[in-house]
């Protein structure tokens, strides 16, 4: 039997709970209740990850080595270190179910072969889902307060501020100080953003050729400089400020009402962010809660009001003015692996759209050298493949398969191959009936072992293969999918618009690089 074992902590730990004594009672339950049956253990370990969602590296490898057929029993310490949200547990359970896994949990010792079981398994996952949401609920609450006060709720420090600590009524909280020389550099962006008139793309081309790089050594990024740009801390909180945010549709504290906003202090904002596994997104600003903070401001308010504006002016209309090139939001660079974006200029015949590296556009050729080419040609020569695939469906394959998933023209016949070893071990155990009280007898259990050994070693590969014959038909399955999209857009060409043509192909194609000479394609 083939075995796993899975530990999960959201934080490091030495205690009872951490993952190596996990791991360690694992190890002594199957010793214990599986003597002699482990043929392999394997251990997969996520230390420092929540068990509110599935976004795990470990454990996604465990549930493909599971969906592969490669394992036969399934050990957890305890149900929450698997997973601690009640819809994701029961999908992962009922992958373990789908390929016949046994699952073992050691805490609750809930037997998951009887209805009762399954039940008492479930009713804990609830509690285990209830406790992690009335502790993120806690938290959120005594943020929002620490917000509420004005305080540094924790995080990335703004730019331009440290964070001290500092005790009031006998506790000691985190608060916001300018630092000098990262407050000095704050102005001196928002002064050179507001008097040369910059957007944000030519205020990282101009600092790219200057030379003018971010505290971390490398080139300005747009989303870098517009958080710096953006950022309500450094502000000062005013009633023109007040009134920004609410015009926003902010929810502001009750405790900063308008005429608290004297300009003596900054802005302290609760819930402009979330983190979920690990990646920050931006919440709608209805969800933005702002009151007044207890430090010092950096930035005049008519300033960031005038910075504020100008980004808000300088967001163009996204209407469609021009057709949409087949390949814009698909084609990369092979160079750089940067997308390439589409370039327009007026000629005497009309407008001449073309595909240029991004990375060039904002870093210049020194960063990447690959030339211009004209949107129509590019676009033709994807054409042609696409005609080639509608022409012949089967020769999508070439498109669509990993070069290591190719077509395999023979499978090995394990049926045949494990026969020879079953009928010997017939014939051995007939013998061995009637020789049980010789000296010959154990030589005779002996080579029975090993042929059964090369029986389940040949079952096992013979798995493999069953795995290897389903991924087959699914990367098929998925083919054929593809092929009829394509051939919808061949033959509909002149029925769908620009944007509808370019939808079509950004469903279909999962990777096109251009090197300068071909364009390569992968389904």
């Amino acid at each position: 039997m083939h075995f796993a074992i899975y530990g999960r902590k959201s934080v490091y730990s030495d205690k009872s709970d951490s993952i190596s004594n996990q791991i360690r009672m694992c190890r002594e339950y199957i010793d214990f209740k599986f003597p002699g049956k482990s043929e392999s253990v394997t251990e997969y370990t996520d230390e420092g990850l929540t068990g509110a969602n599935t976004n795990r590296p470990q454990l996604k490898a465990m549930l493909k080595d599971i969906s592969d057929g490669l394992l036969d029993v399934l050990v957890v310490y305890q149900l929450d270190r698997l997973s601690r949200d009640v819809r994701d547990f029961a999908n992962i359970y009922a992958a373990l179910e789908e390929r016949h896994v046994m699952f073992v949990s050691i805490k609750e010792n809930i037997d998951t072969a009887t209805p009762i079981g399954k039940a008492m398994m479930y009713v804990t996952m609830v509690f285990a889902q209830m406790e992690r949401e009335t502790i993120a609920a806690r938290v959120t609450d005594n943020m929002m307060g620490l917000a509420r006060r004005g305080l540094w709720t924790g995080g990335t420090t703004p730019a331009g501020y440290t964070s001290e600590r500092i005790e009031i009524g006998g506790k000691k909280h985190v608060a916001l100080v300018p630092d000098p020389e990262g407050a000095e550099w704050v102005r001196w962006l928002f002064d050179t953003f507001l008097e040369n008139h910059y957007s944000l793309s030519r205020m990282v081309t101009a600092f790219s050729k200057q030379g003018i790089t971010a505290p971390g050594g490398g080139f300005f990024a747009s989303g870098q400089l517009h958080r710096i740009l953006t950022m309500p801390y450094c502000v000062e909180a005013t009633p023109e400020v007040y009134d920004y945010f609410a015009g926003l549709g902010c929810k502001i504290d009750p405790g900063s009402p308008r005429e608290a906003w004297d300009g003596k202090h900054g802005v302290m904002t609760y819930g402009r962010h979330t983190v979920n596994s690990k990646k920050v997104s931006v919440q709608p600003k209805e969800e933005w809660t702002v009151c007044i903070g207890i430090h010092e401001p950096i930035i005049p308010a008519d300033k960031w009001l005038a910075v504020q504006e100008r980004l808000r002016s300088n967001t163009f209309n996204k209407k469609q003015k021009y057709d949409t090139p087949l390949l814009k939001g698909v084609l990369r660079c092979a160079k750089c692996g940067c997308l390439m974006k589409v370039d327009r200029k007026k000629t005497k015949k009309g407008v001449s759209s073309s595909y240029s590296c991004t990375s060039r556009a904002i870093y210049g050729k020194e960063r990447c050298d690959m030339s211009q080419i004209v949107c129509r040609r590019l676009d033709e020569k994807a054409l042609d493949i696409f005609r080639k695939i509608d022409a012949d469906p089967d020769s999508i394959m070439q498109y669509v398969c990993e070069p290591e998933h190719e077509l395999k023209l023979e499978w090995r016949d394990f049926a045949s191959e494990i026969a020879p070893y079953k009928a010997k071990i017939a014939r051995l155990t007939a013998f061995l009936s009637e020789v049980e009280e010789s000296s010959a007898a154990k030589h005779i259990v002996a080579q029975i072992e090993e042929l059964d050994a090369n029986i389940e070693a040949l079952k096992r590969e013979e798995a493999l293969q069953e795995v290897e014959k389903r991924r087959m038909v699914s990367a098929e399955q998925g083919a054929e999918q593809k092929a009829a999209e394509v051939q919808k857009l061949v033959r509909g060409m002149s029925g769908f618009t620009s944007a509808e043509r370019n939808e079509i192909i950004r469903g279909v194609v999962r990777e096109m690089t251009w090197d300068g000479e071909t364009l390569f394609l992968r389904l």
